[in-house]
């Protein structure tokens, strides 16, 4: 029986050019072997999750066409320039520095707006419910303290789930300290104040399958992991260590980045842990997939846009590629059989 076939997305600030440039590669084998230039990613997958700026990627990868609804509006190669630009608006001013002085607070908020503009640019006025496949991007609402999950499918049942895309952008990169919370508005009104859903979920996988296992699908009703093919996407793993000789000395501020990498990285690696032994109970071993490079040149910080960095953060992705051919096959017959490739 097909599988559901799900891809989620972590979060990582800059470091998801690695996740754009991996969607891109697996993109460019499905058009290889379904002979099909047009063939997109997203054709054959059933629901994506993301958090950050794996929500961001998502709306991108989701965005429908102005002309065929039922379509992608940009290619995996755009999604990957999409990020690229956003990365070049987003950090670009080494906004964390900024937000611990008075100045960097008042740049923070002109610097929202300059944002905001870029993502109606690229999102016009769609809406979450206009999404082409099913998704949960994560986010934390500020007024209730709970996780939130702004969702394609529950958007299409009822307005007050209904979000415009680029509102769901902003909200998916809002991540403290670096940018203020986003105030946003469901299609009937309600305000939501959230923050960048890495607080609780830097990796949505669990959160996605969780999600899937409530949910119809064509080929599965209520799926469970013994009927899904889970591939959960990383931003790449920090080879640089903590000495700790520095870090008992640490201060507040001090803290701050490392200990946003441990959180972020400890909560993905728990969760990929936890879905292995979730498929391997139930069988299905080859269900559950992750990718996450060594960051090796690369750095680890969230913010860092330097030219020197984003290009290791792509020396990181290819040279990844180039070395997993095999995996990469996998992932790619996982996502179409045989008999999709030969329609």
């Amino acid at each position: 029986m097909k599988k559901v076939r799900i891809i989620t997305i972590d979060g990582g600030g800059v470091k998801g050019i690695i996740t754009t440039m991996i969607l891109k590669a697996l993109e460019e084998k499905i058009q290889r072997r379904t002979k099909n230039k047009e063939s997109k990613l997203v054709d054959f997958v059933d629901f994506f999750a993301g958090t950050g700026s794996g929500g961001i990627i998502t709306c991108a990868l989701l965005s429908p066409n102005d002309q065929l609804p039922s379509k992608p509006k940009f290619s995996a190669d755009e999604v990957n320039n999409f990020f690229h630009e956003f990365c070049n608006k987003a950090y670009s001013k080494s906004i964390f520095k900024k937000i611990q002085t008075l100045g960097g607070l008042i740049d923070n908020k002109d610097f929202r707006k300059g944002l905001d503009t870029f993502f109606r640019e690229q999102f016009a006025d769609k809406k979450l419910s206009q999404l082409i496949k099913p998704c949960l991007i994560t986010a934390y609402d500020l007024d209730h303290r709970r996780a939130i999950f702004l969702n394609q499918h529950n958007a299409k049942i009822t307005k007050a789930k209904d979000f415009l895309i680029k509102d769901v952008a902003i909200a998916s990169s809002a991540t403290p300290p670096y940018f203020q919370p986003a105030n946003i508005h469901s299609d009937i009104g309600i305000s939501y104040p959230l923050i960048d859903g890495a607080v609780f979920a830097n990796n949505p996988a669990m959160c996605a399958y969780a999600e899937t296992r409530k949910m119809y699908f064509e080929n599965a009703k209520n799926p469970s992991s013994k009927d899904m093919y889970l591939l959960s996407l990383g931003t790449g793993k920090p080879e640089k260590s903590i000495n700790f000789h520095d870090a008992k000395n640490f201060g507040i501020s001090q803290w701050t980045r490392p200990l946003l990498s441990i959180m972020m990285s400890g909560n993905a690696e728990t969760v990929s842990h936890q879905l292995k032994w979730v498929f391997d109970a139930n069988k299905n071993k080859n269900g559950f997939q992750r990718i996450n490079p060594d960051l090796k040149n690369a750095s680890s910080n969230f913010d860092d846009s330097h030219k020197s960095n984003l290009e290791a953060l792509r020396e990181t992705a290819n040279d990844y590629i180039s070395k997993n051919e095999t995996t990469f096959n996998d992932i790619v017959e996982n996502l179409v059989p045989i008999e999709k490739a030969l329609e």
